[in-house]
């Protein structure tokens, strides 16, 4: 079998098919930790959410399954962030508070005002921080380190829990379902497209320098 054989969408689905099992639990084990605290400082959701979509557009996944068991890691993650914040961040706030470095941004009323903003703010902090990137990866702990009802963040970490994932699942799962056109279009025009990189880069290096010569550089 030549090289070429084996990158075939057709060969790669039923090679993957054939491992569905383990694949659906490195989504769950990819999607939970992507959100616990503090290995989601270290590891990429989007990757495990892209390429499960992917794998279900191009047939080796159901994409229900795929949505399912990153939907229950991500909560699951969610929900033992926010456990992990509430038993053990406020003695970490205030062991870091007496710290001469860290006092300084660490203080008491830094604290109250993290309660406060909570009790205002909390449920779309919770909500809006699975659309804002860095901020998915601290929310749920400092939702119970600012001691969020409990009952509200899991109606609105569920919630932005299946949107934010759901988003990458349909981005995935069109790519996947079109990924044979898509390589057919790339394999025809990738001469087109390197040509056309060429000419823009070309074109923005002649542009700097109509503007450098427009607005030189005074001396002295």
């Amino acid at each position: 079998m030549s090289f070429a054989e084996l990158l075939q969408p057709q060969f790669l689905t039923e090679r993957l098919a054939e491992y569905r099992n383990g694949a659906y639990a490195v989504l769950f084990l990819g999607a939970f930790f992507e959100t616990l605290i503090p290995f989601s400082l270290a590891i990429l959701g989007e990757v495990f959410f892209i390429s499960g979509a992917l794998l279900a557009g191009m047939g080796a996944l159901n994409v229900w399954g795929v949505f399912g068991v990153m939907l229950l890691g991500g909560v699951l993650g969610d929900h033992a962030s926010y456990w992990l914040g509430r038993r053990y961040g406020r003695g970490l706030f205030d062991q870091l508070a007496r710290w001469p470095l860290p006092g300084r941004m660490f203080k008491p009323e830094g604290y109250r005002r993290g309660r406060a903003f909570f009790r205002r703010r909390g449920a779309l902090a919770v909500f809006a921080a699975r659309f804002s990137g860095p901020l998915s990866w601290v929310m749920p702990a400092l939702a119970g380190v600012f001691r969020l009802d409990y009952r509200t963040f899991a109606r609105f970490n569920a919630l932005g829990v299946a949107l934010g994932i759901g988003q990458f699942i349909l981005v995935g799962y069109f790519f996947g379902v079109y990924m044979p056109q898509i390589l057919d279009m790339l394999g025809r025009y990738a001469g087109w497209g390197v040509f056309g990189l060429v000419c823009l880069v070309g074109l923005l290096w002649v542009w700097r320098i109509r503007v450098a010569a427009r607005h030189p550089q005074r001396s002295g």
